[in-house]
């Protein structure tokens, strides 16, 4: 399987090195704007540097795609034009029409696109997702320190979108209200933000997204008939409450430790291989950004 990865920034450069080690793939090169960028992690990986995304056509089947958001649908629908399988970093795309046009490029040229909502494959969360019933009310928070990177996008659509995928992969219901909060305090656009989701079936999803705290948070927790379910996506550990038969039973989560991103490129590539619906396709990837952009259009809302 031929990959190569298009933009080696602080996201890219671990798909570069996740290629690299794994059997059944090679990395035939990777591109990026910054030609000492390329040359340095080309470097690393005994590969090829490239500056143009379209000096790869012909030469791979398969590409990650981690440029910043604003590129990815222009690039991506070129890609998939040609003939490649792209995996798109989150969020998928900056509008609803480039997320879709992202979309009906992969279906009319019969190409594989998944969104790369990495947490789906942290092993924890699998676990905690076969556990689920119905879950009735989320509580999560995730808070990371300030960096320089990704300001092109707000919290939201940067950290916050994550849980937004997780939420709406476990609540099978449509959105019927969004309250939101969101405030700029190192950068131009909201660098926290708290909403408040709720759903036809009754579900509420609470969740808080900061780039800008000391602690680094990322928690998981949500309510569902008889059991309470909580889940640490750093350390990979969780536990299951549940009361059963009027007795309190607690079940520790502790499925095998694997990294995040290796566990979803080894899916992606294995889709490329079987030709195969991704785990999460691009409609999962539509629906996260849609709920996002209707959490910034409701702190926008407030704010004025």
């Amino acid at each position: 399987m031929r990959v190569a990865v298009i933009g080696v920034g602080h996201l890219g450069k671990h798909h570069a090195r996740l290629y690299a080690e794994m059997s059944g793939a090679e990395l035939v090169g990777v591109v990026d704007i910054l030609p000492e960028r390329a040359a340095e992690i080309a470097g690393v990986h005994q590969t090829r540097a490239f500056a143009d995304y379209r000096e790869l056509f012909g030469k791979v089947d398969a590409v990650s795609l981690a440029v910043p958001t604003m590129d990815h649908a222009r690039i991506g629908a070129d890609l998939l034009e040609h003939g490649i399988d792209v995996l798109v970093e989150k969020p998928l795309a900056t509008t609803l029409d480039e997320a879709r046009l992202l979309i009906d490029t992969a279906q009319g040229h019969g190409r594989i696109l998944q969104t790369g909502h990495v947490e789906r494959f942290n092993p924890v969360v699998t676990a905690a997702i076969e556990a689920a019933t119905e879950p009735q009310f989320f509580e999560i928070h995730r808070l990371a320190a300030f960096t320089p990177r990704s300001l092109d996008i707000d919290v939201v659509l940067d950290l916050m979108i994550h849980d937004l995928d997780i939420v709406l992969h476990l609540v099978h219901s449509p959105v019927t209200e969004v309250r939101a909060v969101g405030i700029p305090i190192l950068s131009r656009k909201a660098d926290i933000a708290n909403a408040r989701v709720e759903f036809e079936n009754g579900c509420v999803a609470n969740l808080t997204a900061s780039r800008v705290s000391y602690e680094k948070t990322r928690k998981l927790r949500f309510f569902q008939p008889h059991d309470y379910i909580s889940v640490d996506y750093a350390t990979q550990t969780g536990v299951v409450v549940s009361l059963r038969m009027g007795r309190v039973v607690e079940r520790k989560l502790e499925p095998p430790e694997g990294e995040p991103l290796k566990i979803e490129l080894e899916s992606f590539v294995n889709c490329v291989r079987t030709r195969s619906a991704p785990v999460v396709s691009g409609e999962d990837g539509f629906r996260a950004l849609a709920l996002a952009i209707r959490i910034n259009e409701a702190i926008a809302h407030r704010s004025k």
